[in-house]
């Protein structure tokens, strides 16, 4: 015999309802009938309120997993900040230094691994006084984007708002 859903277990209390109704069988045999289902229907109950106390474990140990991996990944990516901060003194301070103490008269330092040059290029734009500096250099950059929270207020006021929708949902509080 396989296990009556939730559903059969509804389908069943309407159709003892019914047959109250009707008045069909005993008062004392639809009572019975009655109280057989609503215990099915509360054991079956029971069952989905373990099982949603057994998701919620599980999903606070996800969670707490989550944290674990985010704490590694921030661990790496200081482990990687450290990495390229030392990079950036070996390739803008220390090379240029010995190529310029020790490479020859034309800036270019030899190892068994590498040759060096020392040239000059044009670096970065650099910003001194932002106040003084032309319009004509000066980019306005835009972000558009709804006001969520504008349109709720309207839809529930009674507006329609073309485009933009806002429906009722059930929910369930457990307590």
């Amino acid at each position: 015999m396989a296990k009556e859903t939730t559903r059969d277990l509804i389908n069943e209390f309407i159709d003892v309802e019914i047959d109250k109704e009707r008045g069909i069988y005993p008062p004392d045999d639809i009572s019975y009938k009655l109280s057989t289902v609503k215990g099915k229907i509360k054991k079956k109950t029971e069952g989905i309120d373990r099982y949603m106390v057994e998701l919620n474990r599980k999903e606070h140990l996800i969670d707490a997993e989550i944290e674990a991996i985010k704490d590694e990944m921030n661990r790496l990516k200081f482990r990687r900040k450290a990495i390229e901060s030392m990079k950036k003194y070996f390739n803008n301070e220390l090379i240029p230094m010995i190529v310029e103490q020790l490479g020859d008269e034309n800036g270019v330092y030899e190892t068994n691994t590498a040759r060096y040059k020392m040239y000059e290029t044009w670096g970065p734009v650099v910003i001194h006084n932002e106040e003084i500096i032309p319009d004509e250099y000066r980019v306005v950059k835009q972000v558009e984007s709804i006001d969520k929270l504008k349109a709720k207020e309207q839809l529930k006021a009674g507006k329609s708002i073309p485009g933009i929708g806002f429906y009722k949902v059930k929910r369930v509080r457990r307590s």
